[in-house]
């Protein structure tokens, strides 16, 4: 664990977009120039195909939040998709089901396992704090309700899968949306292009919300085999982080001197 508190100002590139801006008395604030420090550099990333992540600074932040879209030929290819995550709730539902039988002369049911399902959803929030947050913000958010689309090939149609992260919880997780809703609130502020005119950044702004609710459902798809057994990573990770943090896996040192300890006690 970190020593101290991050600096979410600096160490994870939130900005200060309430800081002074310097003006003098009859000077005239020009919003849409560049201002370096006061916008979020996370929202104003912009989407990273996969074969540049090597060469790309992404902006940090408390929780890993991203998206991976695959692509459906190259499944080492595709586009990240990351978002502040301005979490609001997770559910992650967990179902088994089972055939039952009657056999004459018995009153009680009988079963027999039948199938497995997992279902997540989580709700989140997009705020844009600057002017050039908007756009980069916006084409992810857009991305992102395409993939309840189909991708076509051939005049056929074919589904997108994505890999899913929120912390080491849901560790790349692979599936698909099954449902993708947006949501604005009255005391959400719009953007208004009041100025009707291409700014100094080379921009034109649409007439966009600042601020939305967003909220996912997902369907994993494992790259493992669920299992009732100690050592599937259900909600551990096990995929692009640290050995010592597969605490799924019983075999690491780390877990195995526990459980040597625990074996002096009587369990």
């Amino acid at each position: 664990m970190p020593t101290q508190r991050p600096d979410v100002t600096q160490d994870m590139g939130r900005g200060n977009p309430g800081g002074p801006k310097n003006l003098k008395p009859g000077d005239t604030y020009d919003f849409s120039a560049k201002n370096p420090g006061y916008g979020d550099a996370r929202n104003a990333q912009k989407i990273i195909p996969l074969s540049e992540i090597s060469n790309t600074t992404i902006p940090r932040d408390l929780i890993k939040f991203n998206i991976k879209v695959i692509d459906p030929v190259d499944p080492n290819n595709g586009d990240l998709l990351i978002f502040r995550a301005y979490l609001d709730d997770i559910s992650d539902d967990y179902t088994a089901n089972y055939n039952n039988f009657k056999y004459n002369g018995r009153a009680e049911k009988f079963y027999t396992y039948s199938e497995f399902d997992r279902k997540l959803s989580f709700s989140f929030r997009i705020q844009a704090q600057s002017r050039q947050e908007m756009k980069p913000l916006h084409q992810k958010l857009n991305y992102l309700v395409a993939q309840t689309a189909p991708n076509y090939s051939n005049g056929r149609m074919r589904a997108k899968f994505s890999r899913l992260t929120i912390g080491d919880w849901i560790n790349e997780i692979p599936g698909f949306f099954t449902n993708i809703s947006l949501n604005w609130k009255g005391e959400y502020s719009w953007e208004i292009d009041s100025e009707e005119r291409i700014g100094s950044d080379g921009e034109r702004m649409n007439q966009l919300p600042h601020q939305l609710d967003v909220k996912c459902n997902f369907q994993p798809i494992h790259d493992f085999a669920p299992s009732n057994d100690i050592n599937t990573p259900f909600i551990l990770p096990h995929r692009g982080v640290d050995p010592n943090q597969k605490w799924a896996d019983n075999s690491s040192p780390s877990v195995g001197n526990l459980l040597s300890g625990l074996n002096n006690f009587n369990i």
